[in-house]
């Protein structure tokens, strides 16, 4: 990183170019669950979209 000194970063933090400080065990616990629940978010919309295309009620759009 420009105008950073070098210096030796443990395996759990990381240095962000804003000059704070993240420990990966809170951040990872957080990641995990924003994943999961965009996971869910996506199956319910792929669910949708495949039932309105079953039922024959999407429109063309072209």
């Amino acid at each position: 990183m420009p105008g950073v000194t070098h210096a030796a970063l443990e395996s759990r933090d990381t240095f962000h170019g804003d000059g704070a400080w993240v420990d990966h065990r809170v951040t990872d616990s957080l990641l995990r669950e924003f994943l999961a629940l965009l996971e869910a978010a996506q199956e319910e919309l792929n669910r949708r979209w495949n039932d309105q295309e079953k039922s024959g009620s999407l429109a063309d759009c072209a």
